[in-house]
């Protein structure tokens, strides 16, 4: 099996790190002399191996990818709609409306409760 370091890159990687390169330049990180260099490195390596020797003395970004965490939804998938959160106002006309026809403040309580529980588990799963 091939390493994954050793397989091709597009111009679209070789673009990304000269990026990178040009943003250290910009925070003073790099001379102009040496962001020259490794940019054009940078676009004529083939692999990405051939691009950690020019961020290996480089602090990493800020802004490095993290994993989603559960408090903090993503963005929606593409073609997956957002799940859109209604308000309790249709749920109160749907139990003032049970309270009337019913005329059992017993039986209304027992649907409530039936709701909440199953509105909960649904939440989780």
């Amino acid at each position: 099996m091939t390493n994954p370091y050793e397989l091709r890159i597009g111009d679209a990687e070789r673009e990304a790190a000269v990026s990178a390169l040009g943003e250290h330049y910009a925070a003073g990180r790099l001379s102009k002399q040496e962001y020259d260099e490794r940019a054009d490195r940078a676009l004529a390596a083939r692999t990405q191996m051939e691009l950690f020797p020019l961020f290996a003395d480089l602090p990493r970004p800020q802004g490095a990818r993290r994993a989603p965490t559960l408090s903090q939804p993503g963005p929606a998938a593409p073609g997956w709609p957002r799940r859109r959160r209604h308000g309790g106002f249709p749920v109160v006309l749907i139990l003032l409306g049970l309270l009337l026809l019913l005329h059992s403040p017993a039986l209304v309580l027992i649907v409530i409760g039936i709701w909440f529980l199953v509105s909960r588990l649904l939440r989780r799963w």
